[in-house]
Parts: structure tokens; C-alpha cells; sequence
């Protein structure tokens, strides 16, 4: 104990003040990244989500583009894509269509499809409404 009274640099026990504000600003710069981050992500998967086209806006533009001069195609368009937008007032007209169309399917080879059919056909998509909703 002799020894220690001799030492003069030894001072009494201080409470050392352990907070720093910077420790504060990093945790808020942190929290404010993350919420960016969350925000920017979810607005970019909304806009993805909106450019990608609903089955009914496909089917639309393929009717649409039809090749009015190769009759299997027709057929097959018609038959694939019109009962998407069918109701109750053209299913009468659209079952006979279909029953016209059955002799340019299922072949390789097909005969040329009437002008009357086709018109028929037009004036069919023509009447459609293009409800379109996702």
C-alpha cells in the first residue's frame, strides 16, 4: 500500500459518457436507406406489373392482326381468342360461326375460306365489346 501512495497519476474512478450523437445520426441515415429501398422497390414492381398485358389485351391484339387470307388461322384465332370476350347476347352467332369454321381445321391442307364468311367473321369482332379489365 506504500507503493501507491507514491504514485501521483492515479486519479479517482470517472463516469465515462459512452453516448455519441454520431452512433444516433448512422442508426437514422440506416432507417432512411431502408425505407427508400422498401418505397423504391415496391413502385417498381407496380410498374412491371403494369406493362405486363392481361390475357384479354393479348387476345385482342391477335384478333386483331389476323391474316385475313390464310383461312386456318382465322379458324384457329377465332376459335382461341374470340370466347374471351363472348356474352350472352353473340354466343347464338358465335356457335354458328364455329360450326362453319370446324371444315378449315384439323387439315393440313384447306380449301380457300368463302368472302361471305369473312365478312361475316369482321362483322362478328366488329360487334365484340372489348371489356378489357385484368
Amino acid at each position: 500500500m506504500d507503493e501507491l501512495k507514491g504514485l501521483k497519476d492515479i486519479k479517482d474512478i470517472v463516469e465515462v459518457n459512452t453516448f455519441n450523437p454520431l452512433w444516433l445520426l448512422l442508426a437514422l441515415f440506416i432507417f432512411f436507406i431502408i425505407v427508400a429501398l422498401f418505397f423504391y422497390l415496391k413502385k417498381r414492381k407496380r410498374k412491371k406489373r403494369r406493362f405486363k398485358l392481361s390475357p384479354k389485351e393479348i387476345a385482342k391484339n391477335k384478333i386483331e392482326s389476323i391474316n385475313w387470307d390464310d383461312a386456318k388461322e382465322i379458324a384457329y384465332t377465332f376459335t382461341q381468342e374470340v370466347p374471351l370476350f363472348i356474352d350472352e347476347s353473340n354466343k347464338k352467332e358465335y356457335k354458328e360461326i364455329l360450326k362453319e369454321l370446324e371444315e378449315f381445321k384439323y387439315k393440313r391442307e384447306v380449301p380457300k375460306m368463302s368472302t361471305e364468311l369473312k365478312s361475316r367473321i369482321k362483322r362478328f369482332i366488329k360487334g365484340i365489346k372489348w371489356e378489357i379489365s385484368s
